[in-house]
């Protein structure tokens, strides 16, 4: 199917360079990247108050595929406690196997396990959080690193291509491997460095308004159409 494809949409170089490597012709792949998708609107106060949070949040988004990072964010948390004992370490997405049962069984009250949240209250989430972390080994983009951008929150991934790709490393954002070690190192640095924090997350909100929004996207896709259209 992707060989006889016309064009192909992909959302990053690193997925291009994917696709021709399974045999797709690479002048019919057209990188249009995406945008957040976030609610019109964000209340992060009342996030704060819902879920009785006065503490800096570090936040996990995403499905909880093992994959995703999230049992290193856990393994990370009593070394961030050390020196930021204060800090509330809160997941919010899908469960996957027994990802509620590990999460759990930390039994801390500074860990939240919320599920899965609705658009808005996904929204309050990265608008409340002081920095995001997804530690992923798998992605074709990360679009939730943009809506944490969005709100010039700093954000934490790993340094897979396609990341590497999104995610400028100490510019606006910090990548690490998916050990518990370098992910407590990277939350600590952020946490107790408000400097850095507010650089890394207005660099990745500058980004989002340049880059990774809706409107771009849509000029990509239009123009890869018309490329088909003309060479028909």
């Amino acid at each position: 199917l992707y060989q006889s494809a016309d064009a192909l949409l992909a959302l990053t170089h690193a997925e291009k360079a994917l696709l021709a490597s399974l045999g797709v012709d690479d002048r019919r792949v057209h990188v249009v990247g995406m945008g957040p998708i976030l609610a019109e609107r964000a209340n992060p106060e009342g996030f704060r108050r819902s879920h009785a949070i006065s503490s800096p949040i570090v936040l996990f988004l995403g499905q909880h595929f093992t994959y995703k990072g999230y049992r290193q964010i856990l393994e990370a948390a009593p070394s961030v406690w050390r020196r930021v004992p204060e800090a509330c370490f809160v997941f919010v997405g899908p469960p996957v196997g027994n990802s509620e049962a590990v999460i759990d069984s930390l039994n801390d009250p500074r860990v939240k396990r919320l599920g899965l949240l609705s658009l808005q209250e996904k929204t309050n989430a990265l608008a409340a959080c002081d920095v995001l972390c997804v530690p992923s080994e798998q992605e074709s983009f990360g679009g939730v690193y943009a809506e944490a951008w969005s709100f010039g929150k700093p954000v934490i991934g790993c340094p897979i291509p396609a990341v590497s790709e999104v995610v400028a490393h100490g510019r606006d954002g910090l990548l690490v491997a998916q050990e518990a070690g370098p992910i407590s190192d990277a939350l600590c640095q952020i946490l107790l460095t408000p400097s850095l924090a507010g650089q890394l997350g207005e660099a990745g909100r500058q980004k989002v308004a340049a880059m990774y929004n809706w409107e771009h996207t849509s000029r990509a896709a239009e123009q890869a159409y018309q490329s088909v259209l003309a060479g028909r």
